[in-house]
């Protein structure tokens, strides 16, 4: 059988564009004429076997670009937008969601930002709780969708922030068995900072906050150590790292959504910061390998909480040192999705909750234990997910916390690689549990746990019908 012949002239293009190559300089590069570069880019030629080895030779490029096909992130988007009632007379199908991607990829990010800022605007007349008006200043740019977007488009991965951390573990010879101690020691001696633990009363909802006239950082009572000294590097990155914040939020997109944007994402990045402090790339991709990203051992080796763990390990994406391309969602009590990144996208419904059918909602807070499986897309797709229930702090919630899931994944043909996979079995793989992106997009027939009909079926819901809300960032990370 013959293999198909490549074509993948936009990856091709926003490659070269990206390394603010010509044409001409990159077929020198690759040893192939101008005049067939350009064919390959406009898709009247394949990117043959030969051009992909000289590709990643001369530009040390992760081979699974070319071999992927399009941005599935974007694919699962376009289907939420055309059967929106507004564009659903188009009459679009499958093969025509692909072709846009894959040969008109601008155009179809254009579309689906322009549904996006649509359904924002029309929501609140639909009926829907979330007060927009509070979320997004005129212009209809909302600032938590903004950052989430950047965050998104860079795979969860920022290297310059990423140098700025090990740069600063070199500087001030941070001790690994003394963390908070190296960083407090930090504090005083550079700032002339001290360092208070006060109850989590007399903070409220805050985790930390910055006294400036007293020159102190205080801390609530509460966190664990791990998470004290988390806090204390994302005081340290607003102190030390200020110009390159400054020059990170100069971001057409984060300018263009006004300053509560360009305050969500400056501590965001505080945020990676501190988690680069915390979990050296080098090492946690080193013991990733080893462990097999066994989440719970890689916790333990580097003593921090299991969702930062997570968190690292989705955002292992260097070039010429990349792990295993993981993405990361985090969902709500309520089954909304708050949060998600990572280098594998997924087929989630933005404007809805996820499937009843999916395992995560057995993994319980008091476990540890974590509820993995296979599941598999409506369109075929089949993914490994591995879910944890987490708890975060709220002084006014019953008992003083509330828990939500988080999850890490993978494309099910890289899962062997992991602990999970190994344990669940290829003959697991090939039965995967068949889930939906949410009941509103959703077209699988004959679902007993249905709680609302698609756009595009004409059949009752199920009984029991729920409410679907904004799919909210809530607090991008700890620290907001």
């Amino acid at each position: 059988m013959r293999e198909p012949k490549l074509f993948a002239g936009a990856r091709l293009k926003r490659l070269r564009r990206e390394l603010k190559l010509t044409q001409v300089k990159m077929a020198e590069e690759l040893g192939v004429s101008a005049s067939y570069l350009n064919l390959m880019e406009r898709n009247q030629r394949p990117v043959t076997a030969q051009v992909l080895i000289k590709l990643v030779e001369t530009y040390e490029l992760d081979l699974s670009i070319f071999a992927a096909g399009p941005d599935q992130r974007t694919i699962f988007a376009l289907r939420e937008a055309i059967l929106d009632p507004v564009l659903s007379s188009l009459a679009m199908g499958e093969q025509d969601i692909r072709e846009l991607s894959e040969v008109h990829p601008l155009g179809a990010q254009a579309l689906v930002k322009l549904h996006r800022a649509y359904r924002n605007l029309s929501h609140t007349a639909a009926g829907m709780s979330e007060q927009l008006s509070d979320e997004m200043p005129i212009g209809g740019h909302n600032p938590k969708e903004v950052v989430r977007e950047i965050i998104q488009k860079n795979e969860g991965f920022f290297h310059d922030i990423e140098e700025a951390a090990e740069l600063f573990c070199d500087e001030v010879k941070l001790d690994r068995h003394d963390i908070y101690g190296s960083l407090t020691g930090r504090l005083q001696h550079l700032h002339s900072i001290r360092t208070r633990s006060v109850p989590q009363t007399v903070l409220r909802h805050y985790k930390r906050r910055f006294d400036r006239h007293s020159r102190r950082v205080i801390l609530s009572d509460l966190l664990s150590p791990h998470e004290r000294s988390f806090q204390l590097a994302m005081q340290i990155a607003h102190l030390e790292l200020r110009d390159l914040l400054d020059e990170k939020c100069q971001n057409p997109d984060i300018v263009q959504a006004g300053s509560q944007a360009a305050d969500l994402y400056r501590n965001w990045l505080s945020s990676y910061f501190a988690m680069a402090v915390l979990l050296p790339y080098n090492q946690v991709l080193e013991q990733a390998e080893l462990y097999s990203y066994d989440i719970q051992k890689l916790a333990l080796h580097f003593d921090v909480g299991i969702e930062l763990m997570a968190r690292r390990l989705a955002c292992l994406r260097r070039p010429g040192a990349m792990g295993l391309p993981l993405f990361l969602l985090r969902f709500d009590r309520a089954g909304t999705v708050i949060e998600r990144f990572g280098a594998q996208s997924f087929g989630l419904s933005k404007f809805g909750g996820s499937c009843p059918k999916w395992n995560i909602w057995q993994a319980v807070a008091a476990s540890p234990d974590p509820v993995f499986d296979f599941v598999q897309m409506g369109d075929g797709e089949r993914l490994l997910s591995v879910a944890f229930a987490t708890r975060r702090h709220d002084p006014e919630a019953l008992g003083g916390s509330y828990s939500q899931i988080t999850v890490l994944g993978c494309a099910a043909s890289r899962a062997m690689e992991t602990v999970y996979g190994r344990k669940l079995g290829e003959e697991r793989e090939v039965n995967s549990s068949e889930i939906g992106p949410g009941c509103r997009i959703c077209e699988r027939k004959n679902c007993g746990q249905r709680s609302n009909h698609a756009l595009t079926s004409h059949s009752e819901p199920g009984a029991g019908s729920a409410l679907h809300g904004l799919g909210l960032l809530g607090s991008i990370w700890d620290g907001l």
